[in-house]
């Protein structure tokens, strides 16, 4: 009895009083956003994205224009024309208006389409890269900047990760 006890304070002093082993796994984040619109090629990419978004809204703006100019005819021939000939063109009109409105939102579901798959390849493009540099650097996980309330700017890897897309791409 008294060897079991023996034991049993061996055992429980060996185990508290052995240092434990800490393991320690590196943490990263990093400013995707900031990465995308301050490489070389994710200017690149936001640059031509822009330009098509900008084109398509003069042409919108352009075309709201002529409906305003078409509209103020319209009202303006009011006074010189039957009643049944202004139904006819107001109902024209309302069909042209309704034709642009959903042409109009068709192509804005394509732009913002289009600018997805333009983001998402430039992801594809960057993410071998920054999955090396976790490599060779040991870091066990990065995290979005976003994601993070507060933390050590120590352990901020985007100006790093800018550095090597920009000479890798």
């Amino acid at each position: 009895m008294i060897n079991i006890k023996k034991i049993f304070i061996i055992l429980f002093l060996y185990i508290s009083l052995t240092p434990s082993v800490y393991a320690e796994n590196k943490i990263a984040y990093l400013d995707l956003d900031f990465i995308l619109s301050n490489t070389n090629i994710g200017k690149i990419t936001l640059s031509k994205l822009e330009k098509n978004e900008k084109k398509k809204n003069d042409e919108f703006k352009l075309q709201e224009k002529k409906f305003k100019e078409e509209e103020n005819k319209i009202l303006a021939s009011r006074s010189i024309i039957t009643d049944e000939q202004l139904k006819i063109n107001i109902n024209d009109f309302k069909k042209k208006i309704d034709n642009y409105s959903k042409g109009k939102s068709e192509q804005i579901k394509q732009l913002k389409k289009n600018r997805k798959t333009e983001i998402l390849n430039l992801l594809s493009l960057i993410n071998p890269i920054i999955e090396t540099y976790m490599e060779n650097n040991s870091i066990a996980i990065i995290i979005d900047k976003k994601n993070i309330y507060i933390g050590n700017t120590s352990y901020d890897i985007t100006n790093n990760l800018i550095d090597i897309i920009n000479k890798k791409l």
